[in-house]
């Protein structure tokens, strides 16, 4: 038995934010083989396409950058490493100082102010990002208000790159129990420092016996680094940044052409 792990924007998921039939077929297989499959993303769990959560085999989830693991069937949380409210409210008083939009998940949802998800464009030049944005934030009218409740995740969407660097620098700088991380091209992602996909995954196999060596892990970005150095197997996408490369042991097609299925079935799975 292997725990497959799989980011899913830019992984799993193609361009049109779907699972192709070959990468379903592919994971049916490897579920029937005695394989267990679990999504690894920076999405909040229900942000994470119904389609996912649909497959039969999906039974455990690393979700917000692995802050936390949920055995979805039971609905239950097996792990969890959230940002203190304290310092998520002053994170989101430092982050005003820059021109970006910043949202934050708690409760297995994405929050943000309802006006800045009315100027999503301004922040967001791709349609993609727009469009991700909009059918997974909820919006409040007051988020550091309705936080007061918890937090978990801060993210921030730039409109401009070089500000977006600087404001890496600073954050990591301000609050070092903070981890920064990126998933798309204009964003940040703020988590808490024991928060990372990697111990996740660790967790998630010894929850389930499985030894570490027997994990597989794919992505694409800066925040699947620590879930690729932690795996047993790590496995980078054909269009992954080059840092994602650098850390992997393979390099497989890109999610637009099947990437996971292309792995699998020249190197897991059996009998096809």
């Amino acid at each position: 038995m292997k725990l497959i792990a799989l980011d899913l924007d830019g992984t799993l998921l193609n361009s049109d934010k779907v699972v192709s039939e070959r990468n379903a077929a592919a994971l049916s297989l490897a579920a029937a083989q005695g394989n267990v499959i679990a999504p690894a993303t920076g999405r909040a769990l229900r942000a994470i396409p119904e389609q996912v959560m649909a497959f039969p085999f999906v039974h455990y989830a690393i979700t917000i950058n692995g802050a936390k693991v949920s055995d979805t069937r039971a609905g239950q949380a097996l792990l969890r490493a959230e940002i203190a409210l304290d310092t998520c409210l002053r994170l989101l008083d430092f982050v005003g100082r820059y021109d970006a939009m910043y949202d934050c998940y708690w409760n297995d949802t994405g929050w943000v102010d309802r006006s800045f998800l009315e100027r999503v464009r301004y922040y967001n030049s791709d349609e993609e990002v727009v469009t991700l944005l909009r059918t997974t934030r909820a919006p409040v009218d007051d988020l550091k208000a309705f936080l007061r409740e918890n937090g978990q995740q801060v993210q921030l969407c730039f409109r401009d790159m070089a500000e977006r660097e600087t404001a890496r620098a600073e954050i990591a700088a301000a609050f070092p129990e903070i981890l920064v991380t990126s998933s798309f091209r204009n964003n940040l992602e703020l988590n808490a420092a024991d928060a990372d996909k990697g111990r996740a995954l660790l967790a998630l196999a010894q929850h389930l016996g499985i030894p570490a060596a027997d994990t597989i892990a794919f992505g694409d970005s800066s925040n699947d680094l620590r879930l690729l150095r932690a795996a047993g197997t790590s496995v980078a996408m054909g269009n992954a940044a080059p840092e994602v490369r650098a850390v992997c042991g393979c390099v497989t097609d890109t999610n637009d052409h099947d990437g996971v299925a292309s792995f699998l079935y020249a190197h897991v799975l059996h009998g096809k």
